[in-house]
């Protein structure tokens, strides 16, 4: 079937050519026997190129599309719901029972969960990231089972099929679809983690047509059970054996090729059915074919790997809040406290309202987020990207904290599962995702994007003497605060909160001028602020994930329309509170919002390697 589709489109082989390639399809693309001929309806045709919608907003640049929330409207959306509904039954069916690891990976097989990621050019099911994320969020039931599709399938995949050759990906994708192949990525390095100028994987050309690797990577997600190893290593040169600069490659590693060892396997807490292992190489020669694209050009593939907001985390976190609320609410509505039902007391049902609000919070940034991917052409969310999975790894921890305190001594004696919920959540914030870096990228991003319209203002009010005139009046004229005319798109009951969204965006680009002023290029070493500046951005993303979608709900009538509308409007305000905290904190010098007490008190432990401070009960008479 495809063979031949391929043989009909290509022109210009001959005779012999077409025989060879229809042979080679014919072994390669040999598909599993519980194959079935599934196709989703097209997409439309996407929108064309445009500004994402956080950029749009903090720039004043909004139109309908800003504050839509996207729908699924296409017969797509029917195909897909039918699809996922016999996974999600085996799911539900398999909770709450001890179910092999291996039957259920199997079974999940048998209905094409592995073929969600890969082209349907190789009989695949081509996912958009709304569809991918729902999948996700049903396998994350299981979060082993969450973390080992992401882990195991989508990056591994989303790899090959961007940067991977025709041949690869005949030779791949049909023995990943199968179960015979299980591919994992391998980049990150003892003590070195992921410092690009540390690699200690080395590959060196070993003939005309091999290469010869050598080093370890370590927190290789599922290495003992992986038999494709996705390796990233740096070049050096055969014949003075010294580092080429930026010079990176990546290698399509088959454990079958030879001296490749798997040690230090440990079961990570909370993820017990995926180990992460240390797996090293001792000239280990790898085919020139299994070089994905060409040599020593993968340095922008290993940068786009690493950078934050791209390890499929919204909807692990989502689903595992779910279920540990699911489960919380039925023993808090059965405990007592002083004789008293516990639920009824009303510092319960805040607690176990704002974590209802913070999972509402998580859906609507994730599939705001996806769907404008899914919308536009060429789309550039980044930013969204990356706001939202590390609010919604750090909601789903601080929310299962708070959780646990209500539930007590009991979270620890009768229900195991709310301790492993708890380390679900904690491998999200440590394994999957650093917010320092998130922070960090954010809010550079953001200062280079604004200081695009804002570096002629900044370089005035920085020379004072330079332009009186002009630092005299410029408040007047302030040509940086924005007005958001939101009346055609947000239902009128929304007008208030508008009002708050707006605010917080021109108090948001009120501290990024601060910033500039006081600081100018200097502002990307002041870590802290630039973590603040991501709180802002963070609060002003959910703000219009929240306003929009629930205008939408009571603009349709969905169920329970009315408490969405209280809620968007709730957390609007509660939004508003905190940009206007964390901007008070900006504009206080640093001995006033506590930047240089912690920066003396550190400096002191760090002199001494040990907290320093004297004991209460120390006498100096």
């Amino acid at each position: 079937m495809l063979s031949q589709k391929l043989l009909q489109n290509s022109k210009i082989l001959s005779l012999k050519s077409n025989y060879i390639l229809k042979r080679y399809l014919k072994e390669a693309l040999e598909l599993p026997p519980n194959y079935e001929e599934i196709k989703f309806q097209s997409l439309p045709n996407p929108k064309p190129e445009r500004l994402s919608f956080l950029k749009a907003l903090i720039t004043g640049e909004v139109d309908s599309d800003v504050f839509t929330y996207p729908e699924q409207i296409s017969p797509r959306y029917e195909d897909y719901f039918q699809w996922i509904k016999p996974i999600e039954s085996y799911i539900s069916h398999c909770t709450n029972k001890n179910v092999d690891k291996n039957e259920m990976l199997n079974h999940l097989r048998e209905l094409n969960v592995f073929r969600t990621h890969i082209g349907e050019k190789y009989f695949g099911l081509s996912l958009t990231k709304t569809e991918s994320l729902k999948l996700i969020e049903v396998l994350s039931n299981f979060p082993w089972l969450g973390t080992y599709m992401v882990k195991n399938h989508i990056l591994p995949t989303e790899i090959i099929d961007k940067y991977g050759s025709n041949s690869q990906k005949l030779q791949y994708y049909p023995k990943i679809m199968s179960g015979d192949i299980i591919p994992t990525m391998c980049v990150y390095e003892s003590n070195y983690g992921t410092n690009i100028n540390n690699f200690k994987t080395y590959a060196m050309q070993h003939t005309k047509d091999s290469w010869l690797l050598n080093g370890e990577k370590s927190l290789v997600v599922n290495g003992i059970n992986s038999n494709l190893l996705l390796v990233f290593a740096k070049h050096i040169s055969h014949d003075t054996g010294e580092n080429k600069p930026d010079s990176f490659s990546l290698f399509l590693v088959e454990k079958d090729f030879g001296n490749v060892s798997c040690t230090n396997v440990y079961d990570t807490i909370g993820r017990h059915e995926t180990p992460i292992c240390t797996i090293s190489f001792n000239d280990t020669i790898v085919p020139n074919k299994n070089i994905i694209g060409t040599p020593g050009n993968a340095f922008q593939i290993l940068m786009e790997y690493l950078k934050p907001g791209r390890q499929n985390i919204s909807g692990q976190a989502i689903s595992i809040l779910r279920n540990f609320l699911n489960k919380l609410i039925p023993d808090i509505i059965h405990m007592k406290h002083f004789d008293r039902d516990l639920y009824q007391f009303d510092v319960v049902k805040r607690i176990l309202g704002e974590i209802s609000f913070s999972l509402y919070t998580m859906e609507s940034m994730a599939y705001l987020t996806t769907g404008m991917i899914d919308d536009y052409k060429d789309m550039n969310a980044d930013l969204e990207r990356i706001i939202t999975e590390t609010y919604c790894a750090n909601s789903c921890l601080k929310c299962i904290q708070i959780g646990l305190q209500l539930v007590g001594a009991r979270s620890y004696i009768n229900n195991q599962s709310y301790i492993e919920a708890f380390h679900d959540a904690m491998a999200l914030t440590t394994i999957d995702t650093n917010n320092l870096d998130a922070n960090t990228y954010v809010a550079v991003s953001v200062f280079q994007f604004l200081g695009q319209t804002m570096h002629d203002h900044v370089y005035k009010k920085r020379n004072h003497f330079q332009f009186p005139l002009y630092n005299m009046f410029d408040k007047i004229f302030d040509k940086f605060v924005i007005k958001l005319d939101t009346y055609d798109y947000l239902h009128p009951t929304f007008k208030h909160s508008v009002r708050y969204m707006e605010d917080g965006i021109n108090r948001f680009k009120n501290a990024v001028l601060t910033l500039f002023e006081e600081d100018g290029s200097n502002v990307i070493e002041r870590y802290t602020d630039m973590q603040r500046i991501t709180n802002m951005l963070t609060e002003i993303y959910a703000m219009l994930a929240n306003l929009t979608r629930a205008s939408r709900s009571y603009c349709i009538g969905a169920r329970n329309a009315d408490l969405e509308k209280d809620l968007a409007i709730k957390m609007a305000q509660v939004s508003h509170t905190k940009i206007c905290e964390i901007e008070t904190q900006i504009n206080s010098t640093p001995l006033y919002n506590g930047d240089k007490l912690y920066s003396d008190a550190m400096d002191l432990v760090y002199e001494k390697r040990k907290y320093s401070l004297a004991h209460p009960l120390t006498k100096t008479f």
